[in-house]
């Protein structure tokens, strides 16, 4: 370290060495957990093996270490030079494949012995079958967690926006769910059932695209849905609980001899199992690059594969009663409705709490926003069919979700956009107006 505060950059080095140089010149343990570090305040990026040149720093800035007191000091996370656009994957056109899911799972349905064959496999109210797409489809997000800096990054957090996080992604939105539902789905109470239980599942992993296409501080999205992960393991069954209490307190007719201890059984199941094997690929995994160069890249598909065999064998098992008329086509569709409110009102809502209440940057407003607009359908359509059944209208609008959710948020990225271009030009024209004063 120099007498200016600067660290020595002698050649090129990559995050990793050069954040052990610096907590090594600053007497500063490699093992303890520390805060993120900044330089000329742009935060080091996690990922240790990215190359000093390659971001776009001033890397004779001087360096420091962030507090999470005084992360927002720090107002961006450092970016490459030469970023790479996020790229759609099998996700783009995700609408388009659950819709031929569902048609292929009506197929298979009617061919003779398929019904009583998914039966024989029952397990309570669900088949092994789907039980098995199920606990796949919420694993690659958990495998991509990097356990060992779960609690600095969650220390990372600046606390307004955690505080705000954790307020509206769990004391507004379900009950937001709830009330849109109760609004336009009280004469349909399993539909309502159903809805409760998307808007209590925060979004854990396809958040990350839409942030990282709408151009959201990635690092603070980690976080808060690191974060989120935490919250859900251990709050998802008791507000679940609580929602289905309130409606009935309201007069809606909602399943009632759904018990906590079948809710949390259930979570425990298709939300324990999936994140103890994630925990264990992650610790035998760590210890190799190629894990995460390589294998996650390439794992992380599955998890859209196992929600279409999911919905394949969820319409397989329920396609006599649907082409006989006796599950409501044009009614389940209503539950578009509160999904698309929903997902619109958390959206402006949040932007607007993050950029004029809790005087986020422009990034963090963006991941703000995600973050609290996006819901973990996987989770609600494992639950649903686990309590009420694979053909339940309860599970069959969950599916809905996923649907809805492709192009209402590639939509809500374009809005993010525009509504980053126009903060640009207010900080502009407040900074010429502000220069014009000087002047004068």
């Amino acid at each position: 370290m120099t007498s200016d505060g600067n660290a020595a950059r002698p050649g090129p080095l990559t995050v990793g060495q050069f954040r052990a140089q610096f907590r090594a010149q600053q007497g500063s343990s490699t093992g303890e957990a520390s805060p993120a570090i900044c330089v000329g305040g742009k935060r080091l990026p996690q990922d240790g093996d990215i190359a000093l040149a390659e971001l776009d720093i001033d890397l004779n800035a001087p360096a420091q270490y962030c507090s999470p007191e005084e992360y927002l000091a720090c107002s961006t996370e450092a970016e490459l030079k030469q970023k790479p656009p996020p790229q759609l994957g099998l996700e783009k056109y995700l609408t388009l494949w659950i819709l031929l899911a569902v048609a292929v799972g009506i197929g298979v349905g009617q061919i003779p012995g398929v019904r009583v064959a998914l039966h024989a496999l029952k397990v309570g109210n669900t088949n092994l079958l789907t039980a098995m797409g199920m606990i796949i489809m919420l694993l690659p997000p958990f495998a991509a967690v990097k356990y060992d800096e779960l609690f600095v990054s969650l220390r990372s957090i600046p606390k307004r926006l955690a505080f705000g996080s954790v307020l509206v992604n769990w004391a507004i939105g379900p009950f937001l769910m709830l009330f849109i539902g109760l609004a336009t789905l009280h004469d349909h109470a399993d539909l309502l059932q159903g809805v409760m239980y998307i808007g209590a599942a925060r979004c854990i992993a396809m958040v990350l695209v839409w942030t990282a296409i709408a151009g959201g501080d990635q690092f603070l999205c980690v976080s808060l849905v690191l974060l989120n992960s935490v919250i859900t393991v251990i709050t998802y069954a008791p507000v679940v609980t609580l929602l289905g209490v309130v409606a009935r307190a309201l007069g809606v007719n909602v399943r009632g001899d759904v018990s906590f201890l079948t809710v949390l059984q259930n979570v425990l199941i298709y939300l324990g199992i999936p994140l103890l094997l994630g925990i264990a690929m992650w610790a035998v995994g760590r210890n190799y690059p190629s894990y995460r160069t390589c294998f996650l890249p390439r794992f992380a598909p599955s998890g859209l594969i196992a929600l279409l065999w999911t919905v394949v064998m969820m319409f397989a098992e329920m396609s006599k009663p649907l082409l006989g008329g006796q599950v409501g086509i044009g009614n389940i569709f209503w539950v578009c409705v509160p999904l698309l409110c929903y997902f619109l009102l958390m959206f402006f809502v949040s932007w607007a709490i993050s950029r004029y209440i809790l005087s986020g940057t422009k990034p963090q407003s963006i991941t703000f926003a995600f973050t609290a607009a996006s819901n973990n359908f996987e989770l609600a359509l494992a639950a649903c069919t686990a309590i009420f059944g694979t053909s339940s209208n309860q599970a069959i609008a969950t599916v809905l979700g996923p649907l809805l959710e492709i192009p209402v948020m590639l939509g809500l990225v374009k809005v993010a956009q525009c509504l980053a271009s126009e903060w640009n030009e207010v900080a502009s024209s407040e900074s010429e107006k502000s220069s014009d004063e000087e002047s004068g």
